[in-house]
């Protein structure tokens, strides 16, 4: 009994068969701060105030994909083998 899909090609996974999954966590870097005496008495007020405008018309979900994603795959035991060997694509055209 087919119970999912290959999620990279479409590939039927068998209920108890044989399949990977892969999970991939996209957030946003940062360096560590380095906090001068200046920048504790540096007003921030007038930039919080514009971070709140740009951020008004945003829904939360919105706000949070710009710091926080992760995405979970089905894999076939083929689609697998293709992915570790290239989890990037990047031997594809058009990418590189």
């Amino acid at each position: 009994m087919i119970s999912r899909i290959c999620d990279r090609f479409g590939q039927p996974l068998e209920t108890g068969g044989l399949r990977y999954i892969a999970r991939i966590q996209v957030y946003a870097a940062y360096d560590p701060l380095e906090i001068t005496f200046d920048d504790l008495g540096r007003d921030y007020s007038a930039e919080i105030r514009r971070i709140i405008e740009e951020c008004r018309d945003l829904t939360e979900e919105e706000l949070m994909r710009d710091v926080y994603v992760d995405f979970s795959f089905d894999l076939c035991p083929a689609c697998q083998k293709a992915y570790i060997r290239d989890p990037l694509r990047a031997s594809e055209p058009g990418n590189g």
